[in-house]
């Protein structure tokens, strides 16, 4: 399953439950047409705002999406728009502009303790961020209050998707917030956010980084 789709299920749940959410979603990318695998942010907020949108209207008494889908749609429109476009190159922007979308890739020397704890801190300041987690095989660095209690817990997720097949990103909604977990190098990151926080800022953030030595 594409991670756009599974971030779209994964927001339905708050409609309804995780086999009726995955329903919906198969019905609506019937109805449309469309091949999931060739969408881009673009097509995924034509679609969200599309056929899901009437689709869930069959079910619920809604207007506009709402809660974790809003939240997945915003962040699908940033992304479109954070696209390179190649009839005009992006404004540029003072360094340290936190609003801007265009970031460029970092690369994190895990093997320097003042890299890993740096790269923590970064992630620490970003808006609507509660915790922030970097482990490794011999490491783990934690900032905010709670996240080490979430660290085995999200060290056995990452594992497992490890073995299942290499995953680019895990995202999932609790009923504090939502997570988002990420392979870097040998390791994971992984940010704790508030229900409101902007996904695709934090998506955005999280994927600029890189491993030394080209590792993903």
């Amino acid at each position: 399953m594409p991670q756009i789709e599974r971030l779209v299920v994964e927001a339905l749940t708050e409609y309804a439950s995780p086999v009726a959410a995955q329903n919906i979603m198969n019905r609506a990318l019937r109805r449309a047409g469309v091949n999931p695998d060739a969408m881009g942010p673009e097509a995924w907020v034509r679609f969200v705002r599309g056929p899901l949108l009437a689709e869930l209207q069959q079910v619920f008494p809604i207007q506009e999406p709402t809660g974790a889908l809003r939240r997945v749609l915003r962040g699908l429109e940033e992304a479109a728009a954070a696209r390179p476009q190649p009839a005009a190159a992006p404004a540029p922007t003072a360094p340290g502009d936190r609003n801007t979308l265009i970031l460029p890739r970092r690369e994190v020397d895990l093997g320097r303790a003042d890299a890993r704890e740096g790269l923590v801190n970064e992630l620490a300041r970003e808006e609507g961020v509660s915790g922030v987690l970097l482990q490794g095989p011999s490491y783990q660095e934690a900032r905010l209050p709670g996240v080490e209690d979430l660290a085995p817990i999200l060290g056995v997720v990452h594992s497992l998707l490890q073995k299942q097949k290499p995953y680019k990103l895990f995202y999932s909604v609790f009923q504090e917030g939502q997570v988002l977990v990420r392979p870097l190098g040998p390791a994971l990151v992984a940010l704790v956010a508030k229900r409101e926080a902007n996904l695709g800022r934090l998506l955005h953030v999280l994927n600029s980084y890189e491993a030394k030595g080209g590792q993903p």
